[in-house]
């Protein structure tokens, strides 16, 4: 069942059984429709959190080294996901069910709960983690809020991972100055300034540009245009001082995800200041807001 919210010339579709995902993000103009992140397409009968627009990452974001951490003494082995085996990724929103909490006509709160004695999925810590969607005339915020309802702290991350469509056209600006590099794995090696080929200081053509990479030093604000599109999508993320930006090579997408934290977080030497991983204590709350403002090009 898809949850629909609209405000003025927005649309909002949500998938609250499949990931607590965004399906579409459309904005009307004098000349049509136009979607503002890459849509579900309307011929899959059963679509799953890859075939979205957008996706929670909760309660971590990126890869774990073959499911496998530490954290205050806990050795913990999560399951590998099978888009990245044997690693864990993106923890376990994305491939769950969320409960509709509330739902208006422009405004939705979606919820998920864990239970740390759940052995379909080895975390051991229970949390809470909520959505909530907010549609006016100038774009669509979305809130995350993570809850730890274990009885001691358990490191915790937030992130969205939305998907961007007609790579051939668009341009994306931000300003992120550090670059996480990474191994054959896909797993942080050190950070290092960001080199010229992935700097979007400017606003930077992405139909050439190809990475999977989290940089760190980032505003929280980043700009996704198309040159043969009349509408860009301004991005506003407050608790999200990382960004992954993913370009693969041979497809007509790209992402760019604000995140709290760097892949593998739970298992790099650095500290918490500059991983962003959070040891969030018991019945304590972190959050994560992102605005997408639809503004003209």
């Amino acid at each position: 069942m898809m949850l629909v919210l609209g405000q003025g010339d927005l649309e909002v579709r949500l998938a609250p059984a499949s990931g607590g995902c965004i399906a579409r993000f459309t904005a009307a103009h004098r000349g049509g429709v136009q979607q503002m992140l890459r849509p579900l397409p309307p011929s899959i009968a059963a679509p799953g959190p890859l075939d979205m627009a957008c996706y929670p990452l909760v309660p971590f974001s990126g890869r774990i080294t073959e499911g496998r951490f530490c954290f205050a003494g806990r050795a913990v082995q999560l399951p590998p996901d099978e888009i990245c085996a044997p690693h864990a990724i993106h923890g376990r929103g994305w491939q769950s069910a969320w409960e509709i909490v509330e739902a208006g006509a422009a405004d939705a709160r979606l919820r998920f709960r864990h239970d740390g004695d759940d052995r379909r999925w080895t975390w051991p810590w229970s949390f809470e983690a909520e959505q909530r969607f907010a549609l006016d005339e100038t774009g669509l915020a979305v809130t995350m809020r993570l809850t730890n309802r274990a009885r001691e702290a358990m490191p915790a991350g937030l992130g969205l991972h939305p998907f961007f469509e007609g790579r051939a056209t668009a341009r994306l600006t931000a300003h992120l100055p550090q670059v996480w590099e990474s191994d054959a794995r896909g797993i942080p090696t050190g950070m290092a300034p960001a080199p010229a080929q992935w700097s979007f200081d400017q606003s930077r053509a992405m139909r050439n540009v190809e990475v999977d990479h989290c940089f760190s030093g980032s505003d929280g604000h980043l700009q996704v245009a198309w040159d043969d599109r009349p509408l860009a999508l301004r991005i506003e993320a407050t608790g999200a001082p990382h960004a992954i930006v993913y370009a693969p090579p041979g497809e007509d997408f790209f992402c760019a995800e604000p995140v709290s934290h760097v892949p593998d977080a739970v298992n790099r030497p650095e500290p918490e200041s500059v991983t962003g991983l959070v040891a969030l204590a018991p019945g304590e709350t972190m959050e994560l807001v992102c605005r997408f403002r639809v503004a003209p090009r």
